[in-house]
């Protein structure tokens, strides 16, 4: 008789163990089920094995500093893509998250970082999501949601609204994905979505509920994030929901909280509705910029060969077109005319490898303590050391590379590859295959 009464009461604690674990929900729990929970062994063992899966999520969140370098190469790879061209708030806003997560801060100007530089809309963004401090899966699923658009959603609009009650009541396990997914992307059902909240709210400021215990102050934009801007979320496959009652039970019946996630559904969704600003900014490789380092040591951009111009919109998107009309130069034939030359440094004075080299420099100095300056000389310092380079090139929104190179000092040789052919230049031999 004891152990089935013990087993109802593993029962009912179960919904408590997420907040159990933390400072802020064990107020919540009810006195008898945390005199449970305590001396329980089996309640003990779900505690443990619970504690272990966040510390592995986390870990999958907060990840090591190898991954970082990672991610961070492939950040800067797709700022690097924009070199040449305008960038207007409209191409910078899904970055926007990337950059708001500590562990993806990167010191190398890129054409998306000058244009933060210079438009005080998008610097004010940034800061605003910042503020935030959303964890990294939430920062990346923000980065989607600013790309995506309305006129790809599968779900009719009528279908999106019939579940708006079920999204208010913060009762996802009834809404689809995709459903989710279009009252996020579009802008008529999730202006729907807010009134239906504000609804709520003053329904609950007119009526006296009873008094929780509850640290709303505590509450974060983390906390109700999901249920907020619910995007890129599955609720099928939710397997912490349960561990979540106690917020949810609450987050659905407290105006205060509530207020908190219509000022953050006005946020993130007047981020992802602001019209570009007249500021458009183009980044170009320019080697002579590396005179900044004496003439100006203290330019924004000194010891970077780099030039930043910052045109009103209409501008540079006239100057775009008519650069698109004029020849473009065959990197692969430059480095033909060089073939000739044993030595490599030559190639480095050239656009593109020394973009390569900006995205190397941020490899290579993520390291190096914030108050330490990565000038020009230590990059080139640093590449003079690399035995092995391979760069790839791409035009965007193609996921396929419209060139390689391949350069080894360790062999002497290098190779440039695109769809058509493939050349081998043995420097020594002064040779070449095709």
């Amino acid at each position: 008789m004891v152990a089935l009464n013990f087993n109802r009461l593993c029962k009912e604690a179960e919904p408590y163990y997420y907040d159990f674990l933390s400072k802020e929900g064990r107020e919540e729990v009810p006195e008898a089920v945390a005199a449970h929970i305590e001396h329980c062994r089996d309640c003990q063992e779900q505690l443990s094995r619970l504690a272990s899966m966040a510390a592995i999520a986390e870990s999958h969140v907060e990840t090591g500093q190898g991954q970082a370098s990672s991610d961070i190469t492939k950040i800067l790879t797709y700022h690097l893509t924009y070199i040449d061209k305008p960038v207007t708030c409209e191409s910078v806003k899904p970055f926007l998250p990337g950059l708001s997560d500590p562990a993806l801060v990167t010191r190398v100007p890129t054409p998306i970082t000058v244009h933060i530089d210079n438009c005080q809309k998008c610097s004010e963004d940034l800061e605003t999501i910042r503020r935030l401090n959303l964890n990294r899966k939430q920062l990346r699923r923000l980065s989607r949601l600013f790309t995506d658009k309305p006129e790809e959603s599968n779900v009719s609009c009528i279908e999106a609204q019939n579940a708006i009650p079920s999204l208010v009541s913060i009762v996802l396990n009834e809404v689809d994905s995709e459903v989710l997914r279009h009252l996020c992307v579009c802008p008529d059902c999730r202006g729907l979505l807010y009134q239906r909240r504000e609804m709520v709210i003053k329904g609950l400021s007119k009526t006296d509920s009873a008094e929780k215990k509850f640290p709303c102050e505590k509450v974060s934009a983390r906390d109700f994030f999901d249920y907020a801007v619910p995007y890129g979320l599955d609720p099928t496959n939710d397997q912490y929901a349960k561990f979540r009652v106690s917020l949810t039970s609450h987050l659905r019946t407290c105006p205060t909280c509530l207020a908190k996630m219509q000022e953050l559904h006005e946020t993130i969704y007047g981020i992802c509705e602001r019209a570009d600003s007249d500021v458009a900014t183009i980044y170009r490789i320019d080697e002579t910029a590396k005179a900044q380092i004496l003439e100006q040591p203290d330019a924004p951009y000194a010891g970077f060969p780099i030039r930043v111009e910052v045109r009103k919109q209409a501008e540079a998107d006239a100057e775009t077109e008519a650069e698109s009309l004029s020849p473009v130069v065959d990197f692969g034939a430059v480095l033909r005319q060089k073939a000739s030359r044993v030595n490599l440094r030559p190639l480095f004075k050239t656009g593109a490898v020394a973009a390569a080299v900006i995205l190397m420099a941020a490899v290579l100095f993520q390291n190096i303590p914030t108050a330490k300056a990565v000038t020009l000389g230590k990059i080139y310092e640093a590449v003079e050391k690399i035995r092995n380079i391979h760069i790839t090139n791409f035009t965007p929104p193609n996921k396929k590379p419209t060139q390689e190179l391949w350069i080894s000092k360790t062999l002497n040789i290098y190779v440039t590859k695109t769809a058509e052919q493939c050349v081998l230049w043995d420097i020594a031999n002064r040779t070449r295959k095709t």
